[in-house]
């Protein structure tokens, strides 16, 4: 049984970070550039199968550098880009025998750029910042395999955040949801487009230290359940259209030494799942700077 989880742990790795780095249902002032560096530790020993029951069938270790860049060049407007390098191995007994990345070392390569459109719609009585995104393949590479870096696909992306403060009730502290749709590359026809929902709940300790506690979940808009039988058309893309839906939570700190800089360690992992990996542990860590450009 394959399963490209390297690609899909690199989005929702994307995803947590921004989330952690900066609310973004609450959009950077005019003239902010930030910079993001991003690291992530995922461990993958369990198979989700069609009907959630887990199975081993080998582990898989998943590191992800990923470098960010967001630009706002008014209050309501942010351009953000982000590029992942993935290198992923896997350890087991039934590697895929069409994947030359299943051979027991580390491969590693850049995969999908992706780029963001946010708008600040309103910021009270909450904050509402719909967005858009594309995702593109940085080249054509290895998407078949436990140990594929990715799925090889293009996407866009339409979706929300929605945050509010919550002062009034318990002071410091804030709540954020996000909800995304993606429109996925069709392969041999097979639609496989899917839904992502987000939620952060988030106290900030002192002017320093915050904590918060975060979930997500994904459902897929069609795709096929993994394994196909032998002599099935979508054997060599079953990785790539694979209806895989999960239910994950994690937690987080972080420590901004300044009003410019925040770093974060989000530790995450899978409560639920099928048709894909089970996040077993995930660790992230990452760092963020901005700065003022302009009078």
């Amino acid at each position: 049984m394959g399963g490209s989880l390297s690609g899909r742990a690199a989005a929702c790795l994307i995803m947590f970070a921004s989330t952690a780095a900066r609310a973004q249902a609450w959009l950077p002032d005019a003239g902010t550039l930030s910079l993001s560096v991003v690291h992530s530790d995922i461990e993958n020993n369990i198979h989700y199968l069609p009907n959630g029951d887990e199975i081993d069938v080998g582990h898989t270790r998943v590191f992800t550098e990923v470098l960010a860049v967001g630009y706002s060049p008014s209050d309501r407007w942010l351009l953000s880009a982000s590029l992942p390098y993935v290198r992923a191995a896997y350890h087991g007994n039934f590697p895929d025998p069409d994947s030359p990345v299943d051979d027991g070392r580390y491969h590693g390569t850049f995969t999908d750029l992706r780029a963001e459109l946010h708008y600040q719609l309103r910021e009270q009585p909450f904050a509402f910042s719909p967005y858009l995104a594309l995702v593109v393949p940085t080249h054509s590479y290895v998407a078949l395999g436990h140990a594929a870096p990715g799925r090889d696909l293009h996407e866009e992306w339409i979706g929300f955040f929605l945050g509010k403060s919550l002062d009034q009730w318990l002071p410091r502290t804030y709540v954020q949801v996000r909800y995304s749709y993606a429109f996925v590359e069709k392969l041999l026809g097979v639609t496989h487009d899917r839904s992502f929902a987000d939620l952060e709940v988030g106290r900030f300790l002192n002017a320093r230290w915050s904590v918060r506690a975060l979930a997500s979940w994904m459902t897929p808009h069609g795709g096929i359940d993994v394994p196909p039988p032998m002599g099935s058309p979508y054997m060599m893309i079953h990785d790539r259209i694979a209806a895989e839906r999960y239910m994950q939570a994690g937690a987080g700190v972080a420590w901004s030494p300044s009003e410019r800089a925040n770093a974060y360690l989000i530790y995450r992992q899978s409560l639920s799942g099928a048709n894909g990996h089970k996040v077993n542990n995930g660790f992230t860590l990452g760092y963020d700077y901005s700065f003022h450009l302009g009078p």
